[in-house]
């Protein structure tokens, strides 16, 4: 039996897919219009996701349960949530952007795992210290590869006050670390056949608005007269 995590993550795939056949054949149409007289002075028809809401039901099957060392009070997920809101003020931006956002949460987790460990021997300020050198440094190279610093932004990057802010934020938020029992794993039954021969206390219906965010490659002079390319949002 799939996990949801896989489930899910196999109907993203399959829109990210259905996205990639669309271009290729929108590329098709581009060189049939470039060669006709009349075609070519037209707008070439490209199809593109406004919103795609996907309503899935699933029945759960099993759930794994384990046991792992979690940041206290508040637990690694609450803890990764407030750091994120903190990198987010302390660079005065608004919000991310979708893919430079996913991008930080994602930086997040091996340096919280690290983290946690230093914090378990009683290494507070060493690991408080090293987690807020670690995403000062994740968080600027995301900021450069989707263009959220410099150039037209006009927001420089506040390395020194990350590296303090970020590092003030973990002594206020960790007291310690406990032992605590994670879900994991959670397998669903998805075959429709199946899906009518569970429980109601068992079924769960799942509603998701999925969108669509774009990445282009642009090239961008620099001051020194290299050339640079990035892949930023569209």
């Amino acid at each position: 039996m799939p996990t949801l995590k896989e489930y899910l993550g196999g109907l993203f795939d399959s829109l990210s897919q259905a996205r990639v056949a669309a271009d290729l054949h929108t590329l098709t149409i581009a060189e049939q219009y470039a060669q006709h007289e009349l075609l070519r002075h037209f707008a070439v028809p490209r199809m593109r996701f406004s919103d795609v809401v996907l309503d899935v039901p699933v029945a759960i099957e099993g759930l794994n349960q384990r046991t792992e060392y979690q940041l206290a009070p508040t637990g690694n997920d609450a803890f990764r949530t407030s750091i994120y809101a903190e990198l987010v003020a302390v660079a005065k931006l608004r919000e991310l952007p979708l893919l430079a956002s996913q991008a930080v949460q994602s930086a997040l987790i091996e340096p919280t795992a690290a983290l946690v460990e230093a914090v378990r021997f009683g290494k507070f300020d060493e690991g408080f210290t090293m987690f807020a050198n670690d995403m000062q440094f994740r968080f600027k190279e995301i900021g450069e590869r989707y263009g959220l610093f410099g150039g037209d932004t006009g927001i420089e990057y506040p390395e020194k006050e990350v590296t303090i802010r970020i590092r003030e934020r973990c002594a206020t938020l960790i007291q310690g670390v406990d032992e605590k029992p994670v879900l994991d794993g959670l397998s669903v039954v998805t075959e429709s056949h199946r899906l009518r021969e569970q429980r109601p206390e068992d079924m769960l219906r799942i509603r998701l608005t999925v969108g669509e965010e774009g990445m282009e490659w642009q090239t961008i002079e620099r001051s020194d007269g290299g050339i640079e390319r990035r892949l930023l949002p569209e």
